[in-house]
């Protein structure tokens, strides 16, 4: 009796032995890095220079996070206007509140990133418009300035009918520069001929300033296609535009509602599609702490669409500009290889 229910005993150990083992195989899976863990909702959040409603930089940014929202099901947060000087506590905040990714958007928070990031090793740290990274939680996503300028410019090359046209900025930062000066190989790539006026304001929230600056390069230059870089301060280049009668060419954002009869087309840089190429890369396990670089081929710089201007706009100028596209995305046009 005795010897039976010490082998009784001995099976039932080793059955809850097995059970045990298969059980802790399947409750407790390897965590990996790049990934929220499973079954915990992902936590991204994005850090603002401008105000989410400025129609230019800091709103696309907006839009993508509301995107990553609703297709990853992905909690979020955002704040808006952060000051250089606040820029590494707002990197920290986040990430003590256990966000699986923090979003810098715009070179300027880079400084921040680098310090900051080394004291969350498991939170995954992104600067957007920069090159930077570090090992090993911190990237950079970048879309390519100079190609979205290069097609606004073209645009511009191909409707000017004064054969002057004009490219703005607001502060001069590579971000900015990088855009403008694509601008003006775009323009002379399809007219050789064409004069480009390019200027910066210095500002991106002084409306006021860039549309005097754009009013002077109207009047005084004679320029017919006016396209600026600025954030906020944009709109102004657009209202002159407006006010002289010469169109305009929005940036970042399709911008022809702010003025339907004036802006031609815009020169989108998707943010929307940065921001989602980021999460998917976290999300899917190939995050890596390296510079990423967008452009025509991702989806991420491409022209809107005419709107009011469809039946105004030559087939030509269309058929050019599709071929445009498609050379860029192939890369069949190098753009360092070009005069501005």
């Amino acid at each position: 009796m005795r010897s039976k229910l010490f082998t009784l005993l001995i099976i039932s150990a080793l059955t809850l032995a097995l059970v045990a083992g298969c059980g802790g195989k399947q409750n407790n899976p390897a965590p990996n890095n790049n990934q929220a863990a499973a079954g915990q909702q992902l936590k991204v959040a994005l850090l603002l220079p401008g105000p989410i409603n400025d129609m230019g930089w800091n709103a696309s940014a907006y839009e993508g996070l509301k995107k990553v929202e609703k297709d990853y099901n992905a909690q979020v947060a955002y704040r808006e206007n952060v000051a250089q000087s606040d820029m590494e506590e707002a990197f920290r905040a986040y990430a003590m509140q256990g966000y699986n990714v923090v979003i810098g958007h715009g070179f300027q928070f880079g400084d921040a990133a680098k310090k900051v990031a080394p004291q969350f090793p498991k939170v995954k740290f992104v600067v957007t418009s920069s090159n930077i990274h570090q090992d090993p939680n911190l990237a950079s996503v970048n879309i390519d300035n100079e190609m979205q300028g290069f097609l606004m410019g073209a645009v511009a090359g191909l409707m000017t009918k004064s054969g002057t046209v004009a490219a703005l900025g607001g502060q001069q930062i590579p971000p900015i520069i990088g855009s403008v000066e694509g601008f003006a190989k775009g323009a002379k790539y399809v007219n050789p001929q064409v004069k480009v006026v390019t200027t910066y304001t210095g500002s991106f929230d002084d409306v006021n300033k860039m549309k005097e600056t754009a009013l002077a390069i109207i009047e005084n230059q004679g320029a017919d296609v006016i396209m600026a870089n600025a954030n906020q301060a944009g709109l102004g280049a657009i209202q002159a535009a407006q006010q002289k009668k010469v169109l305009a060419i929005g940036s970042n954002t399709d911008q022809n509602a702010v003025a339907p009869d004036t802006v031609l087309v815009s020169g989108i840089k998707s943010v929307p599609v940065l921001v989602s190429f980021v999460v998917q890369k976290i999300q899917d396990g190939s995050f890596q702490p390296q510079f990423y670089n967008l452009g025509v081929k991702e989806k991420a710089v491409f022209l809107s669409p005419w709107h009011g201007f469809d039946s105004k706009v030559p087939a030509e100028v269309k058929a050019k500009l599709d071929q445009i596209t498609k050379d860029l995305g192939d890369g069949k046009i190098d753009l360092s290889q070009l005069s501005k």
